[in-house]
């Protein structure tokens, strides 16, 4: 790659992670902003995802619509934490992870059983892609939902059951993934009071973005994210799920 070129790379990627502060831009409490490019493997990882079909997750809502046996049609499927689907007829159905495709095969054959040739189509009405990761130190570190009216840093820390005595508040990180790499912002939450730390925390987070609450200051975002976590996100859902969904969270 060239140097202009990273130039330019490196100049959109601060410039989008400025937009996630808002009127904030003049914030004392944004202390450092950096973009990490994948590395090769990475690279690889995203070319082999970005063309990948939605897997079906745990909590979407299902249909599965019947060309001629109407009395077994179905809607508001939801997927059950086992990954399971329950549907009249048959027994419960493993449909998590699977594509759209692989989920209508399986669920025809399982009808095939009982009813001749049964056709049948399975969609998703509802997906729950709207997911945050907030990891490190919190209580309860992982994946998890995002409320319809949306939400901002320190409101899905609370979701996570808020900061462990270890937190090193003054250094949290904000991650959010494109396409060439991560762009990473560390941010101090102990001025969340002051004016410009009001407008930073109350920006809503989009889709698999990442907060992460360190033990103490990340001194490489490179190794970071790269090392640290790269093994602590699904960065392959999170490169084949946001195709899918749109900025609502539902299903497109």
């Amino acid at each position: 790659m060239s140097s202009s070129l990273r130039l330019m790379m490196l100049t959109a990627a601060v410039a989008t992670m400025a937009a996630l502060v808002g009127c904030a831009g003049s914030g004392s409490d944004v202390l450092r902003t950096a973009f990490v490019e994948y590395d090769a493997q990475q690279q690889s990882e995203y070319q082999s995802a970005k063309f990948g079909e939605y897997r079906i997750q745990e909590g979407d809502e299902l249909a599965v619509v019947f060309s001629y046996l109407d009395d077994l049609n179905q809607q508001g499927v939801k997927v059950l934490p086992d990954g399971s689907v329950t549907l009249p007829g048959i027994d419960r159905v493993v449909v998590m992870g699977r594509t759209v495709s692989q989920a209508d095969s399986l669920i025809t054959s399982r009808y095939a059983e009982k009813y001749r040739s049964p056709d049948l189509s399975v969609l998703v009405e509802e997906s729950v892609g709207r997911m945050v990761y907030v990891l490190g130190e919190v209580h309860h570190p992982g994946l998890h939902p995002v409320p319809n009216g949306g939400i901002g840093i320190l409101s899905a820390i609370s979701v996570a059951g808020g900061f462990t005595e270890d937190a090193k508040k003054s250094h949290t990180v904000l991650v959010r993934m494109d396409e060439q790499g991560y762009l990473c912002q560390e941010i101090d939450l102990t001025k969340f009071h002051t004016i410009e730390g009001i407008a930073l925390t109350g920006v809503g987070l989009k889709t698999y973005d990442v907060v992460y609450v360190p033990r103490s200051k990340i001194g490489d975002f490179s190794y970071f994210s790269k090392s640290v976590l790269s093994g602590l996100v699904d960065m392959t859902r999170i490169i084949t799920d946001v195709r899918f969904i749109d900025s609502d969270g539902y299903r497109r």
